[in-house]
């Protein structure tokens, strides 16, 4: 008998101000990106799918985000060095 299946893990990127479309008010958004793996006896092996959601901290109002843009959104931020 074999086992196999999905499982998905979220990683948070970050947080981005901008307006939100739901509440209109200028608020941050929590990025998260969910990757889905296959599965082989509960073992992740290899990815299947990446999806990138932007989540409002005001209203909760959730969207999903091109996985190209949120990456060009932190690229930026990744590359400059943290000021103590």
């Amino acid at each position: 008998m074999i086992i196999w299946g999905y499982r998905s893990r979220n990683k948070v990127m970050g947080q981005v101000p901008y307006t939100c479309k739901q509440c209109g008010k200028n608020a941050f958004h929590g990025v998260v990106r969910t990757t889905r793996y296959f599965t082989l006896f509960f073992i992740p092996l290899f990815p299947i799918g990446k999806k990138t959601t932007s989540r409002c901290q005001l209203c909760g109002y959730q969207e999903v985000v091109d996985n190209k843009q949120a990456d060009a959104l932190f690229a930026n931020q990744t590359n400059q060095p943290q000021k103590v």
